[in-house]
């Protein structure tokens, strides 16, 4: 039953998200892939000829005058393997309505990352909360409110790093959990987690506090006369690790002329980039209040910068308050691991200057919010079976599901007031012009066939 519920939820969100792209959509996604396309027509970081997708923007500057993508190298790193496995299907591919290269056909490969580790999230979040005992509807039914009713939608459609650090998050967080739960100490598993959080950390740098914590986690959910038995898996997940570390050693000492000079030291728009302490220095309270329910933050934008809040966007989210109670209850350990690691992001981010991210989502937050549909996911699991009078439980049934009728309209204007779209919001107010408006959004159904394929 589960592998049938697991399929039929990727298969449904992946051709959601796949449908909803609509190629490089600004200079954040424009950056990443700038450095995509040098890695595979010059063999090169610099951006060259592909500079341009950056806008300008985007773009660190080396002190030999050459311009290099600000961002993570991670994102662009996978990305090669779709341009590279697509360039020659490339014939098959319809166009996008880019914002940059939409004359090349293989652009739509690349979108196939995107989508694919945004449903890959969703897929492994049902996993995880099947092995913490929740229900197969409750499950199903929160993985469909977290992957329609967040910002998880928008950005499994964009080449962004969030959702493949999305993707890397829970699935490291779901082996750490595995391999506390049934004990496991095998070698192979061990690397792979420190492979994986690796590569969580090229594609976005603030999962190193990933790292710490589930590493933290393992040593803390073993008893100390385990911890000698626990010598060669916690060597294998530091090797599986290294790979991650030396490439990024090399990127950096070839770019920008030492192992742990990051590419956000050569931000030339961002120059508070460059430290921890000028790029984490936002008041924490007006932090937390833009980031949950809406405020300003400092940056370029005419004028203070909004963002919408968590709930307010995304009011679905809700049904994780009361479910945290529940969760304690019946997975205690895990459930602390939870709320450590969502509670650090969220106290991190608070801090963040431009804690909007530019797009007045929050986004930075993305690759954390599946944290917030396993207490969700206990709410509903509660809504279906709990104790209360059945009446009550239907009402407050509806409830949710009206909330997350909110959140998913919430989204679909969000993206198609985003960047690239041009959806006007007036056409779902007007009877006759949904399926207009649908179809200002939905923009790439031409290659679906590509997704199914794959």
């Amino acid at each position: 039953m589960d592998w049938l519920v697991a399929t039929v939820l990727f298969f449904i969100l992946s051709s959601i998200y796949y449908a909803t792209a609509s190629g490089i959509t600004s200079s954040n996604d424009g950056s990443h892939y700038a450095l995509l396309r040098t890695l595979v027509e010059n063999r090169s970081f610099a951006l060259q000829q592909f500079d341009d997708f950056a806008e300008g923007n985007d773009i660190a500057i080396a002190e030999d005058g050459r311009l290099f993508s600000d961002r993570p190298p991670g994102t662009a790193l996978v990305g090669t393997l779709f341009y590279l496995a697509g360039t020659p299907l490339s014939e098959l591919a319809r166009p996008l309505p880019s914002r940059h290269d939409a004359d090349n056909p293989t652009l739509a490969y690349v979108l196939l990352l995107p989508a694919l580790a945004g449903a890959g999230t969703a897929v492994l979040l049902y996993a995880l909360m099947r092995l913490l005992g929740i229900g197969w509807a409750a499950a199903a039914t929160a993985v469909l409110m977290f992957g329609l009713g967040t910002v998880h939608w928008k950005y499994s459609s964009v080449l962004f790093s969030h959702a493949l650090s999305s993707f890397l998050v829970v699935l490291t967080l779901y082996l750490s959990v595995r391999v506390v739960r049934r004990g496991e100490t095998q070698f192979v598993t061990y690397a792979l987690l420190g492979l994986l959080l690796g590569l969580s950390v090229l594609t976005e740098y603030s999962n190193f506090l990933l790292v710490l914590i589930l590493v933290l986690y393992l040593l803390l959910s073993s008893r100390p006369d385990q911890w000698r038995a626990l010598l060669a898996p916690v060597a294998a997940m530091l090797l599986g690790g290294l790979v991650s570390a030396l490439f990024l050693a090399y990127y950096n000492t070839v770019n920008f002329g030492g192992p742990l000079r990051l590419s956000y030291s050569y931000a030339i728009n961002y120059p508070w980039a460059s430290s921890f302490v000028t790029t984490f220095n936002f008041p924490l309270f007006a932090g937390l209040k833009g980031l949950l329910v809406g405020g300003t933050g400092d940056g370029w934008c005419d004028g203070p910068c909004p963002n919408q809040g968590l709930f307010l966007l995304s009011p679905i989210l809700l049904l994780a308050l009361p479910g945290w109670v529940l969760y304690y209850r019946n997975a205690r350990r895990e459930c602390l691991l939870t709320a450590v690691l969502f509670l650090t992001y969220l106290l991190l981010f608070a801090r963040h200057r431009t804690f909007h991210g530019f797009t007045a989502d929050g986004r930075y937050l993305a690759p954390f919010l599946g944290l917030l549909a396993l207490p969700q996911a206990f709410t509903l699991q509660w809504l279906y079976t709990g104790q209360a009078p059945r009446a009550l439980r239907a009402l407050l049934i509806i409830v949710a599901f009206v909330l997350f009728a909110i959140s998913a309209r919430n989204m679909f204007l969000h993206i198609g007031t985003s960047y690239n779209y041009q959806l006007d919001p007036e056409l779902l107010n007007a009877p006759g012009s949904v399926f207009m408006a649908v179809g200002q959004v939905i923009r790439n159904t031409g290659n679906l066939g590509l997704l199914w394929v794959a």
